[in-house]
């Protein structure tokens, strides 16, 4: 297939902890189609063993079954997985597809770039790419156009979206949850069956998933509802209300809101103040105020979409919300101070661990241009230059990029300093409550034996690796 034609590429990866900055990558999977959904390359799939200063976390690997000594086999290090990552990712054309990915795997993505010195936004955008949410369309289409299509409930008989519970109820082929690569021919399939029962809801949302198309739907000055589709409303409400935008954040990716449902007057009553408390500042977004990033594909859709049947389904009212919508018109004067108030709220102390501040700014071109010599630099070469960033993480981030991808050519001095950090990591506090938390799981799952075989291997995993960095420190000393 020529690179001028778009094509989607489905992925997944499956993880040893669920903090997108923290934790870390165990199995990546991918799959290129065209705009059909007919599969247009070799699927891919491959793993990634962490560095000496981490510890993964007990539950991800029962999920997964995927273990520390299994990566360290079959995987490479975070560098090699990224940079083969990046180079799928950058193929021109591409939409980047996954089943909630917007907030786990993209911020996944996002932090393993931005790790070992990749750009961590450009894949999403440059060069005619964009990224979208099978989840996400999903949710709209179970509340705007549920026709043809099963829903499973779960046990509070509220629609469920688990990615198992919609394949198991549409008998859609998902032999291994929680493997990368059977998931994203879970999402594949959830996506062709979207399309085929609701081609113009699948259409419209495509449409939608840029920016550009956001914006046409805001008409901040006519005050014009929308539909928004948001897990943040909850399965009793079918994740969809009515809402008014009403003033752009001074971030000009994010819209600020109100959700039609709430009660505007109390809204109204608070906002006539300004405050920064942090109750105060909850309070707001507890009567109805929300942030729509549009750098993260919401599901907006013109108020149009809701037909007359729809009505009593979603338990709209929209005589009360056009009524409440006049009175918001007649006091805009709060929302510049509810503007204000929010554009403060993020303003917040950092945490000092290099790896936490992925968000903290953009880097500049200066910096930029150096990450790019770095990147073309070998890696032992790297001890013999000397960079000057402007920006302060990329110091501490070509330290931790050496050590964890390439620790053989940390000199002595450099060695030293790293083992102390992991032997930090592996405390005997945090050794013996990692410890406990595995013997209580133990006890758990004492009826079955996949998982005690797990467990141990990761106790056996995590005693050998103490091991040998308490010998090695011991040598260097």
């Amino acid at each position: 297939m020529s690179l001028n034609q778009p094509t989607f590429l489905f992925y997944d990866y499956e993880t040893f902890g669920i903090h997108t900055s923290l934790d870390k990558p165990a199995q990546f999977a991918c799959i290129r189609t065209n705009i059909n959904f007919d599969i247009i390359e070799n699927p891919k799939c491959f793993y990634c063993f962490f560095s000496n200063d981490y510890l993964p976390d007990p539950h991800a690997i029962l999920m997964t079954g995927i273990t520390p000594q299994y990566t360290e086999k079959h995987g490479t290090n975070e560098y090699n997985f990224s940079k083969k990552i990046f180079n799928i990712f950058k193929q021109p054309k591409t939409c980047i597809i996954g089943y909630n990915n917007i907030h786990f795997d993209d911020e996944i993505t996002r932090n393993i770039f931005y790790r070992n010195f990749f750009d961590p936004y450009e894949w999403s955008w440059k060069n005619g790419n964009s990224r979208w949410d099978i989840l996400h369309l999903l949710r709209a289409c179970y509340a705007l156009r549920p026709e043809g299509i099963k829903w499973p409930k779960n046990d509070l008989d509220l629609p469920s979206f688990k990615l198992s519970d919609f394949t198991e109820i549409n008998n859609i082929t998902h032999a291994h949850a929680h493997d990368a690569m059977s998931d994203v021919y879970a999402t594949i399939a959830i996506a062709k069956l979207i399309k085929n029962k609701q081609p113009k809801l699948f259409a419209f949302f495509f449409k939608m998933r840029k920016k550009s198309a956001l914006y046409k739907l805001i008409d901040l000055n006519k005050s014009k509802p929308i539909v928004y589709v948001s897990n943040n409303f909850g399965a009793i409400r079918h994740n969809v209300s009515c809402i008014l935008p009403i003033i752009w954040h001074k971030n000009k990716n994010i819209l600020i809101a109100i959700d039609l449902f709430r009660d505007i007057e109390k809204l109204i009553f608070l906002c006539t103040q300004i405050s920064f408390e942090d109750d105060f500042i909850k309070s707001l977004f507890n009567l109805g105020i929300l942030l729509l990033h549009f750098n993260r594909c919401p599901t907006l859709a013109p108020i149009q979409c809701i037909r007359k049947e729809d009505i009593s389904r979603l338990d709209f009212n929209f005589l009360l919300y056009y009524k409440k919508i006049r009175l918001l018109r007649k006091n805009k004067h709060i929302f510049e101070n509810i503007k204000v108030m929010l554009s403060k709220e993020k303003e917040i102390v950092s945490s000092s661990n290099v790896d936490l501040k992925i968000y903290d700014a953009f880097f500049c071109m200066h910096d930029k241009k150096i990450i790019n010599t770095i990147q073309k630099t070998s890696p032992s070469m790297l001890k013999n230059r000397t960079y000057h960033f402007y920006d302060y993480r990329l110091k501490k981030l070509l330290f931790r990029y050496r050590a964890r991808n390439f620790y053989e050519t940390l000199n002595k001095k450099e060695k030293k300093v790293w083992l102390k950090y992991c032997l930090n990591v592996l405390k005997p506090t945090i050794l013996k409550e990692y410890v406990r938390k595995i013997e209580n799981l133990l006890k758990e799952y004492s009826y079955d034996n996949k998982k005690i075989i797990l467990l141990n291997s990761i106790l056996f995993y995590v005693f050998h690796k103490y091991k040998k960095l308490f010998y090695e420190n011991f040598n260097l000393s």
